[in-house]
């Protein structure tokens, strides 16, 4: 069983934690059945997304156990959190480092430069995030133009939608392709990007 934390925080961009949280859970249940657990984590019990939408995390505390998969989801509310939350910053650098895999959304990447987790690295993030991406991470190859980067066991993808197409990627490293095409197929996903970024 494969188990996946999706960081939750005010100002998270909706799509950038519920593509992957319904892709790799839909791979894992309905798909291939018994195979990935997702939850969503958060620093506190509700947080306010982008454009108002109020959400539960599953764990309203950072759990001690870091996850197999690690998700870090993007918006506004990133350079905040990474500013104002140590905790929070120790608990992803932490778990980063021991997780299997490693995956970031938008300007979900901002964690993992500040984490040191992108140094001398190749990633992506999105477009406007591109400047501070650098400014935290002078030595990260921004791979401009790509829809997600896999470097090691670390994914990067550009803006929002682009979180997709790295999921699929994601759940080909974890259950094979057969399982991401299936997955795609039943989520009737017309788009080969997320096998060749």
């Amino acid at each position: 069983m494969h188990n996946v934390a999706i960081l939750l925080f005010d100002g998270v961009e909706v799509l950038d934690f519920a593509a992957p949280f319904e892709t790799l859970s839909l791979a894992g249940t309905r798909i291939v059945p018994g195979t990935i657990s997702v939850r969503t984590v958060g620093v506190k019990s509700s947080v306010t997304a982008r454009n108002g939408l109020v959400v539960c995390p599953s764990a309203a505390d950072l759990p001690a156990a870091p996850p197999d998969v690690l998700v870090l989801p993007g918006g506004p509310g990133v350079e905040p959190l990474i500013e104002s939350d140590p905790r929070a910053m120790m608990w992803i650098r932490t778990a980063a480092r021991k997780a299997t895999w490693v995956m970031s959304i938008c300007s979900g990447a901002l964690f993992l430069a500040s984490s040191g987790l992108l140094k001398d690295r190749r990633a992506i993030t999105h477009r406007s995030d591109i400047a501070a991406l650098k400014a935290l991470e002078p030595t990260v190859s921004v791979q401009e133009g790509k829809r997600f980067v896999r470097e090691g066991n670390v994914i990067t993808s550009a803006g929002i939608s682009a979180g997709l197409d790295a999921s699929l990627f994601l759940v080909a490293r974890l259950l094979g392709e057969e399982a991401a095409r299936n997955t795609a197929d039943w989520m009737e996903y017309r788009s080969d990007a997320w096998f060749t970024g």
